[in-house]
């Protein structure tokens, strides 16, 4: 049938809910309620009309209107769009309100979203709100709730002022590592997600030396959570804040 990607792609989604929810993964919300909601309504409109998208056009996919604030990948293409979840990590010299946090990197899963950012750009940019409040699977090979998107990679930084992307997650999955420098930020838009103490900033990367593929830029938009407090006080010398956030790869 002509819609048959399509519902593969959603059905994947849909299969999240059940599992994940009688095992606890995570809590039931109104959120979540409304991302499920959408999903059945894209299944039973695919369904009625018997026609679809294809799976995973990556010319179709968009960055989000509201990082237009920082510099585009004038004359790039998209090559994936990944769910990141995972740490922002932070320090504080003594936990008095005379110190404040300073960023150290961050530690992330990267789980492989590029055909829901082709074909439901709402649906994406609601997953990050959702994911900072779920724990990572044990199994760092295990799909991830709630759109059950497969492991694409991980984020870390090489050093103090290098984020990386390393996208060669299995011997047969090889996709590349991507060095970054910053290239841009602007604050995260009103509504986005605080979780704690605040969403954080989204961002322009470009790439660096030690880049394995065509890859030119990255993208860190939806931000939800991650920011630390404002000081250190009564803060430890070290200390993780959860956050989610959409990445969008970009190269020749």
């Amino acid at each position: 049938m002509r819609f048959a990607p399509l519902i593969i792609c959603l059905a994947a989604i849909s299969l999240a809910a059940p599992t994940n929810f009688l095992d606890d993964a995570y809590d039931w919300t109104d959120d979540l309620a409304d991302f499920y909601g959408k999903v059945s309504e894209y299944i039973n409109t695919a369904k009625h009309n018997n026609k679809s998208p294809r799976a995973c056009e990556t010319s179709k996919i968009a960055l989000p209107s509201y990082a237009s604030g920082m510099t585009g990948p004038s004359g790039l293409k998209p090559k994936y769009v990944a769910l990141g979840r995972g740490t922002q990590n932070y320090t504080c010299a003594d936990s008095t309100s005379k110190s404040t946090p300073a960023a150290t990197g961050a530690v992330a899963r990267l789980y492989n979203a590029t055909c829901i950012a082709a074909n439901f750009p709402d649906l994406l940019e609601n997953l990050p709100n959702l994911a900072y409040k779920i724990s990572l699977p044990t199994d760092e090979y295990a799909s991830f709730p709630p759109a059950n998107l497969k492991l694409l990679g991980h984020h870390f930084f090489f050093d103090a002022t290098t984020p990386e992307f390393n996208l060669n997650t299995t011997p047969n999955q090889q996709d590349g590592i991507v060095m970054t420098k910053k290239g841009g930020a602007i604050d995260a838009p009103p509504g986005a997600v605080p979780g704690k103490y605040g969403a954080v900033p989204w961002l322009y990367l470009t790439t660096s030396d030690g880049t394995v593929g065509n890859y030119k830029s990255v993208y860190r938009v939806n931000t939800a959570a991650g920011s630390p407090p404002k000081t250190c006080k009564g803060m430890p010398a070290a200390f993780e804040m959860p956050y989610a956030a959409n990445y969008y790869f970009f190269g020749e």
